[in-house]
């Protein structure tokens, strides 16, 4: 069964593992590709955010406040379920 990546999702199973992160959940009626809710994310080395659009896209964006370098920008479309899932592996081992 394919797990839905959505603000839901991210509460239940990422924000508990994230307790040295300040976390902030915007919602923007008209964004990109429909609705947008919007998880930010901040910690004295890594910040960024994810966006769950309404239509299914998904963008990843992470930066180190260390090296002042963008180290994931992400941007898939809703049929992308695989990539989906690899990203979040990934953003999961940078923070």
């Amino acid at each position: 069964m394919r797990k839905v990546r959505d603000l839901n999702w991210f509460k239940n199973e990422m924000a508990p593992n994230l307790k040295e992160y300040e976390l902030v959940y915007n919602f923007f009626k008209k964004g990109d590709f429909g609705s947008l809710n919007q998880v930010e994310f901040n910690s004295k080395k890594i910040g960024g955010n994810i966006d769950f659009w309404r239509l299914g896209w998904l963008g990843i964006f992470v930066w180190n406040y260390e090296t002042e370098e963008e180290v994931l920008n992400i941007l898939l479309e809703p049929h992308q379920e695989a990539e989906k899932e690899k990203a979040f592996d990934k953003l999961k081992e940078l923070l």
